[in-house]
């Protein structure tokens, strides 16, 4: 259980990548929320070293509240994975290095899914990037560079 939340926070989005985030939350959406797309995409950046600090964040950040335990927990291993000082859990630095590998594995995540700007998002193809997302969850072959995160 994480020993420090700061609940004011808001993790920050990048606004270059707000128009594809919405795209996977509207209409025949892939994801339900921010939280899952951060979360998932924080696990793929780290995983494949993929980290880029949010230079320019989108208008509004993702309040704490969105956030379960368990991502808590996980943002407080990947920030002391990445930081290896047991200080970084005490500090919103976590979050900056959370938001990093965010903004780093989300395009990871599109071109696992196969998605980009001219992807047209109907019920058939939101079928498919649903059974694609499952099948690399339950594989564990969320790296882009033949190893696998475990």
């Amino acid at each position: 259980m994480s020993f420090y939340v700061n609940s004011k926070y808001r993790i920050r989005r990048a606004a270059e990548q707000q128009e594809m985030m919405q795209k996977l939350l509207s209409g025949n959406k892939v994801f339900n929320a921010y939280r899952d797309i951060l979360v998932l995409s924080a696990v793929i950046g780290y995983s494949n070293k993929a980290y880029k600090p949010v230079d320019k964040p989108a208008s509004d950040g993702v309040l704490m509240q969105f956030f379960t335990e368990t991502d808590y927990d996980l943002m407080d291993l990947i920030a002391y994975a990445h930081a290896k000082e047991q200080a970084i859990l005490k500090e919103d630095g976590k979050y900056e290095i959370f938001e990093a590998y965010a903004h780093g594995g989300f395009p990871i995540l599109l071109e696992l899914l196969e998605i980009d700007s001219t992807t047209e998002l109907d019920a058939a193809k939101q079928e498919a990037i649903l059974v694609k997302l499952a099948s690399l969850l339950i594989s564990n072959q969320i790296v882009v560079n033949d190893s696998l995160f475990i």
